[in-house]
């Protein structure tokens, strides 16, 4: 069985983002190690900044970097590597 790649996991992220009413934006910040990768405003008012990985996938040192600079100013980071678990979960449970 072949692993599955970070764009697979992304496209099925998009999908599923649109499905639920949701806008997924790439974030690309010139010049800034570490980003989360996505964007995604969800009805209700509701932001999410997302990391995505292939399964089992880590974030690189400068990513966990940025990351911490975000938790600080209270903005949580969701390294997501199973877009179906996400969604139930801040569909089903009302989190986040």
């Amino acid at each position: 069985m072949a692993a599955v790649r970070e764009n697979t996991v992304e496209r099925r992220f998009n999908l599923l983002a649109r499905r639920h009413g949701g806008l997924s934006l790439k974030w690309v910040s010139p010049g800034r190690l570490g980003v989360p990768d996505r964007l995604l405003f969800m009805p209700g008012g509701r932001l999410y900044l997302v990391e995505l990985k292939r399964p089992g996938g880590k974030p690189r040192a400068s990513q966990s970097a940025m990351f911490a600079k975000l938790e600080k100013r209270g903005f949580h980071v969701w390294v997501v590597d199973d877009p179906d678990a996400f969604f139930d979960m801040i569909m089903g449970d009302g989190v986040g």
